[in-house]
């Protein structure tokens, strides 16, 4: 259980890092394609830590 907080922790701040700067700057498809890329990473990370249990 612990793992899957770290993961999110760490995502959560990667993510309060990067957002504000990109909103500031009204880049809105580099958000999208962050915001993206971001989501996909958090589930196969999530999924890596899953499959490490079975």
């Amino acid at each position: 259980m612990l793992k899957y907080i770290i993961i999110f922790l760490t995502f959560a701040f990667i993510f309060a890092w990067e957002v504000p700067r990109l909103v500031r700057n009204k880049e809105k498809k580099e958000l999208v394609i962050f915001s993206f890329l971001t989501l996909i990473g958090f589930g196969l990370s999530i999924l890596a830590v899953f499959r490490g249990f079975m």
